[in-house]
């Protein structure tokens, strides 16, 4: 564990002064600030739009943030060779990739964790008391961005920073409509490759939209315990197979 920290500080430092951190939270925040300009709705819709958008702020923002950064970490330091001195260290490749990805989530999570402080603010300024279902929408967010920083991380173990964004971004898009619209495809396809390519894109894609808790807050409706536990585990699971698959291949990769 001591050597995934190391690296995963290194990872922080690093993507902390990175300028795509900056300009994409400075970004989020404006659009954040920007929605008291709703003033011309009633109170009760006003609060409804103020949610609804400073959440999809939060979930494309991480989302953003773990592409930038994930697609970014390990090719650098391949390319820069300041990977060599790392794995010379008592270090297997294994913690150096986990490590890259703590550093990444740490550093998208303290972006995060600035828009939602903003985002209660502005509750707090219109409803006069804060969102209990602001934490729980937001905690979840955070594991869909753990998973989509997990994959990005993953595919960088072997492809470019486009390559890596560009793969990353089309699975984080698929993940979000895997139910409605691969899953439609599964159901409807007839038996065959067709189908059986199908079946294992929807299988190997993750269910991101399980995640989204978004009209939950909007509305306040009153998610099972049972469900968020399920959803939980599912996404824990998801983050641990993506970094298992990168570190097996990173593991015999020259660097």
């Amino acid at each position: 564990m001591s050597g995934i920290w190391i690296i995963a500080k290194m990872s922080l430092l690093e993507n902390s002064r990175k300028q795509v951190f900056h300009v994409l939270c400075l970004l989020m925040l404006a659009v954040i600030g920007c929605s008291t300009l709703l003033s011309i709705f009633t109170e009760g819709v006003q609060i409804k739009i103020l949610k609804d958008l400073c959440m999809t702020c939060l979930l494309f923002g991480g989302a953003a943030l773990a592409i930038a950064l994930g697609s970014t970490g390990i090719p650098n330091d391949v390319e820069s060779r300041t990977i060599h001195p790392l794995i010379a260290r008592p270090l297997t490749r294994a913690q150096y990739v986990a490590g890259k990805f703590v550093g990444t989530f740490i550093t998208v999570a303290l972006g995060i964790g600035a828009m939602t402080v903003a985002f209660a603010l502005l509750i707090f300024m219109y409803q006069h008391s804060f969102d209990t279902y602001l934490g729980v929408a937001v905690l979840f967010t955070l594991l869909e961005v753990a998973i989509v920083a997990a994959i990005a991380t993953t595919v960088s173990t072997f492809a470019s920073p486009a390559i890596t964004s560009v793969v990353t971004f089309m699975a984080y898009l698929a993940g979000t409509i895997k139910i409605g619209y691969i899953g439609g495809l599964v159901e409807k396809s007839q038996p065959g490759i067709s189908k059986a390519l199908y079946s294992l894109i929807y299988h190997a894609l993750p269910n991101l939209e399980c995640f989204n808790l978004k009209t939950s807050l909007v509305h306040h409706d009153a998610i099972p315990a049972t469900y968020l536990t399920q959803v939980a585990i599912y996404g824990f699971c998801y983050v641990a197979f993506a970094l298992v698959v990168g570190a097996s291949y990173f593991a015999t990769r020259e660097v």
